[in-house]
Order: structure tokens, then sequence, then C-alpha cells
């Protein structure tokens, strides 16, 4: 049907770019194309050019493939037995009629609904899946196929079941046509574990007596059924691989067949029997022999990598449960690094983040720091926060962070909190300034639980001098500079560590304000002595924004103590006589009240003050706040004499001044 343009099996409604494209085609003889997924935009390109070229048929680049060809684009096919299979035996849609045209109904629909080839389907590999005419990427099949298997009819498992059971009854022990079935019924009473009917389906199995008789029975426990030959062949086989193991002088032992046996525990449903042998394989972690201790781990690490999460989560999650039973007992070996490797890493890949927060935030338990020295109390702990430190898993961990819903979000956070390296804070470093808010505040919080490793990294940006270079006689940092830094700065007042001070003195006189004014905010997070002299002599500075937010931060993290400190920067500048009124108001304390009621009282000394910049009555405002900010009982007598000290003409003359209601405001609430 040339007159039809067929568009992933939908027929498309009929629109005006319809012989615009088919017109082509018809020029380059081509019926069908299929696009591999691995397509390049610049080999659609050619693509495209070389589609609508008009072309002579004796032109040697007539032939479509050939131009291809030769271009080294293998994955673009015209008219292929494959890209005609892929059309024909799937299902056909028409675009002007109203359906789901969704990438999920058109998936379930390349599944089908027969439960053999289901089960056929879900032990292939990914690469194989073409041949089922499943031209899907394989996540998403992966992803869809428990919703397609509990859309089905139990009726449609048991049928099955009982066919492929009556077939094995049928055939000669140790045939290799019986062995083929047993393993696909095998795969298809795993396939059943996802329906949400599974107890009904295997209850209602039909079992086979030598005899041919059927027989109604629990599958799992009737050896007289193929179910129950199978389960018990099963644990049979995996106990006697173990006993060779657990033999005394044993010092091999094969690992294939092992994994064979687990395997086939899994897909026959012997879940407690699997959890059993993944228990006495941990147990054999803490043996004394280390060369059993290391077979037992490789034997567990193959184990691990059998596990199907749709089915047998609860599995994976028990590990993990006994790895921190054994962590926080204090019972874990030299092996458990590689245990909680390949935990972590399996979870990694199935994002299962919970758990691996759940082991890392165990192991950070077992980590100390001494200064700027870490100590781990075990070496096991030690080597498996090293593998997890590689940059494979920390560019994972970052890529995830930056579409992580809020759980997840969360779940990463401990994750690289617990790891807390240099690694992955620079790596952080990286995204706060990411376009993204919700990524930027992410990666900011992390990093403010990251201790040590935030403040090593964003120190050495801080003092970095590339990151404050600028063009000549531009005093604000270019933006790709400037956002890295504020976050820099941001971080380490975040961290309220007093060895941030250090880079943050490097930096209080750049030219940029936006610096200065976020060094403020930092040094009043960090609080502690060094901070406060940094304030001191950025309340010098000379952008009144940020004198005045220094002196706002010294008192809110000030104490008494610097008094003095603030009565000699009045001493020498007067600039912000108002604000460190304030201030001292604020800190309190003999000395503050003692200097306070001597600008009060002494006209001389309030004169000298105001030099200009202040009237004496702003002055005498600010000193009677001040007092009442104290509030003792030695600050309210001064204010009551200095009220009284005043004679009728002042009192009638400032009776609505905003000095005699701050005087009645404080004496009332006295």
């Amino acid at each position: 049907r040339k007159t039809d343009l067929i568009v992933a099996n939908i027929t498309l409604k009929q629109a005006v770019f319809h012989s615009q494209m088919i017109q082509p085609m018809q020029m380059n003889d081509i019926v069908v194309l299929l696009f591999e997924q691995s397509l390049a935009m610049s080999q659609f390109g050619i693509f495209m050019e070389r589609f609508v070229k008009r072309v002579r048929q004796d032109d040697p680049h007539y032939h479509f493939m050939t131009f291809l060809a030769k271009r080294g684009i293998n994955n673009i096919e015209v008219n292929t037995e494959r890209a005609y299979r892929i059309y024909e035996e799937q299902r056909q849609y028409r675009g002007d009629v109203e359906d789901d045209f969704s990438v999920r109904r058109f998936a379930i629909d390349q599944l089908g609904t027969d439960p053999e080839t289901l089960a056929t389907i879900a032990e292939t590999p990914d690469s194989s899946l073409p041949e089922f005419g499943i031209d899907m990427h394989a996540p998403i099949i992966r992803y869809l196929m428990p919703e397609r298997v509990a859309s089905l009819q139990y009726r449609d498992f048991r049928r099955s079941l009982e066919n492929l059971s009556a077939t094995i009854t049928s055939q000669a022990e140790g045939s290799p046509e019986r062995e083929k079935n047993v393993k696909k019924y095998i795969s298809l009473l795993k396939l059943a574990e996802l329906h949400p009917e599974y107890e009904r389906i295997v209850k209602q199995l039909e079992t086979h007596r030598a005899n041919g008789s059927p027989e109604k029975a629990e599958p799992q426990t009737d050896p007289r059924s193929s179910t129950g030959q199978i389960k018990i062949g099963a644990a049979n086989q995996i106990d006697s691989l173990l006993e060779e193991y657990c033999a005394p002088g044993h010092t091999s032992f094969e690992i294939t067949p092992f994994v064979d046996a687990f395997d086939r525990l899994l897909k026959t449903g012997l879940k407690n029997k699997a959890g059993e042998v993944l228990t006495r394989l941990t147990d054999h972690l803490g043996d004394s022999n280390t060369s059993r201790r290391q077979q037992a781990m490789n034997l567990v690490v193959r184990a691990i990598e059998q596990i199907n999460f749709q089915t047998d989560f609860a599995l994976f999650e028990s590990m993990v449960k006994r790895v921190v039973i054994d962590l926080t007992a204090r019972r874990e070996t030299f092996e458990y690094s590689e245990l909680i490797w390949r935990l972590c890493d399996r979870a990694i890949r199935e994002r299962k983040f919970d758990l691996m927060a759940e082991i890392s935030s165990c192991m950070a338990t077992r980590r100390y720091y001494d200064g700027n020295v870490t100590i781990y109390d075990s070496m096991a702990v030690k080597k498996a926060f090293e593998t997890l430190n590689r940059s494979e898993i920390i560019d994972k961990l970052i890529k995830e962070t930056i579409s992580a819903d809020h759980e997840t979000g969360n779940q990463l956070k401990r994750i690289m909190a617990s790891i807390g390296s240099e690694e992955i804070a620079f790596a952080l470093s990286q995204i706060v300034a990411h376009p993204l808010r919700q990524v930027r505040q992410q990666a900011l919080r992390i990093l403010a639980d990251m201790g040590k490793a935030s403040l090593k990294v964003f120190s050495r940006i801080v003092n970095d001098d590339n990151w404050f270079e600028r063009e000549p006689g531009r005093q604000e940092l270019p933006d790709n500079k400037w956002y890295l830094i504020r976050n820099s700065i941001f971080v380490l007042g975040t961290l309220r560590d007093v060895e941030a001070v250090a880079p943050l003195r490097l930096r209080i006189s750049d030219n940029d304000i936006r610096v200065r004014r976020e060094i403020v905010t930092a040094l009043e997070k960090i609080g502690g002595d060094d901070a406060i002299d940094l304030l001191m002599v950025m309340a010098e500075d000379p952008a009144h924004e940020i004198r005045e937010s220094s002196l706002a931060a010294i008192g809110v993290i000030g104490t008494p103590v610097i008094v003095p400190m603030l009565t000699d920067l009045l001493s020498r500048t007067s600039v912000e006589a108002v604000k460190v009124i304030s201030v001292l108001g604020k800190l309190g304390g003999e000395e503050a009240r003692g200097y306070l009621v001597r600008l009060l009282t002494n006209e001389d000394d309030l004169t000298t003050l105001a030099a200009g910049h202040f009237s004496k009555d702003d002055l005498r405002l600010a000193v009677i706040k001040a007092l009442g900010a104290i509030g003792d009982r030695p600050a309210l007598v001064q204010i009551r004499e200095y009220r009284d000290s005043l004679s009728m003409t002042q009192k009638f003359l400032f009776k609505n001044s905003p000095l005699h209601k701050a005087i009645l405001d404080i004496l009332s609430k006295s």
C-alpha cells in the first residue's frame, strides 16, 4: 500500500506532508525503513540529505543501501527481511481512530499473551529481543513484563504448566528433550511468581503419577509431581555442592555448577532454601581459613548476581540487613569489603538507593576524625569506602542526583555524605551552579553534610587565584566564576568549621562586593573568635553595605569580651557610629554599659563622635535604645537619671521627639 505512510506500525492520517515523504521513498525504491537505536544525529543528517536528493537510476550511487554502506552507516536498514518482518508480524494500528499510542501500549502488545513465549523472553538476553519481533528499548520491556503477566488469566499459566508437566513425565529421564522442557517449566514457574494469583496457579496444578492419572496435590511437597521432583532435585543438588565445598581438605570448587544450581532454586520458587544457602555462605566469611573465606565470597558474589529483583528482592534485602547487623556487631572480616561493594554495585544498577544508603550509613559509624586525620576501626570498611569512591560510581551518583525525586534525593544524600570523600565534594562542586534550582539546593545540602571533605575542596577553590581573575578594570567576576565562588563561600559557611575562616580571609578585599557580602554571611554562620576578628576588619570596609552587615553579624555572634574592639573602632572612625552603638547594646556587659553612659552624659565625647556624620540627637537616641537593649537595673537607672536631668524647657521642647518616646517606651516596660 504505497499510498499509505506507516510509522511504528501506525497508519497515519492523510496530511499535506504525506506526498513529500512518499515520493522520495518511491523514487528511491524504498518500501520499509528500520532505524537502529544507535543512530546518531550526524548519520541521520547524511541519510536525509540523500533521501531528498534526486538522482538518476543509472547513477552508481542510486542504490540507497550502497550509499549508506560506503559512508559506514550500518544502523539504517532499507527493505531488509528483518525490517519487513517487524512490520508484517506486529499488530497494525490506524492513526485516524482514537486509541492509546503510548510506548507502554506498543511494548505490551509486542510482548504478546502466550505464557511460554513470555517465559522465554524473560530469559532472553536484551540483544536477542528482536528475534521475538520486539524492537522496543530492552529496559522498557523488562519494566513492563510484570504488568503484562499480571494481565493474563491464571488459567493460562496453569494450562501451560500442566501441559509441560505431562510432557516431562512422558519423556525419558536424562534425555535432552526432557531437560529442555524442565528448563522451560522452571522458567514458566518463575514467571508465574509475577502473577497476583500465583498461589492459585500453583495450587491448581495437576500432578501426574507414573500411571498417568492426574491428581491434585501441593507440587512443592509431593515428590510424585513434576514440580515437586524438580524442586527436590534442585535442593538436593545445591546441598550436595555445599557438602563438597565444606568437606575437610577441600581446596577448590567449581563455580559454574553452583551458579546453575542456585539459579534453579530461584526459578523453582525455593526462596527459603536460597536464603539458607546465602546465610550459610555468609557464615563461612568468618571462617578461620583464609582460602575458605575467599571461596565463600566468590560463591556469594555469584549468587547475588543471580537474584531477580522483580521476584526475589526479599533475598537481596535480607543480605543487606545481614551485612548491616554484622558491621554493627563488628563481626566482619576483610572479605566483607568485597561483599559490600557487590551489594552496593547491584543496588546502584537496580536503583535501590535506600539499601545502599543503609549500608553506607552503617559503614560511616566505623569512621572517626582526629583533626584532619581520618581513622577507620575496620580495614574492610576502609577498603569498601575506597572501592565506592571510584570515579564511575561517583559519576552515576551525581547523574542520579540531577534527575532524582525528593525521596531518591534524600537516599543519595545519605550515600554521598556517608562516603564523604573529597572526590564526591569536587563532583558536587561542578553542579552547584546547575540551571535547575532543586539540583543546586540538593548539591549544597549534601556538601553541608560532608564536613572536612567539603572544607578541603572549597577551600582550594577559594584559595585558587585563577577563579578570581577578571578583565582589567572590571570589578565583578564573570558569571561562570562568580556562581562557583558564591556557592563555595556558602558551603564553607554552612559547614560551620573554624578552619574555613582562613581561606575566606584571603578574599575580604576582593573588588567584587558580592564576594565580600557572601563572606560576611558565611562568617556569621561559622561564629567563634576567628570569625569575629575577621568581621571586625570588614567593619571598616570601603562599602557601607559591607560595614553595616559586618557589624550586624558581630551583634549576632559576638560576646561582651569584644566590646573594647568596638569602642576602639569608634575612636578611629565614627562613620558607622549608630550601628556600633546598637551592637554594643546587643552584646551588653559592664564595659558596654559604662561606655554608653559616658556618651550619654559627656557632651564633648558625643560631639567628637558625631564628627559631622550624625546629629547628636541621633546618637543620643541610639545610646538610649542600646541601654534599653541591655535592660539591666544599672542601665535603666541611667536612663531615668538622664530623663530627670533634663530642664523643664528641654522636656517641653522634646516632648514629642523620638528620644522622649524611646525613653517612655523603655521605662514603661521595666
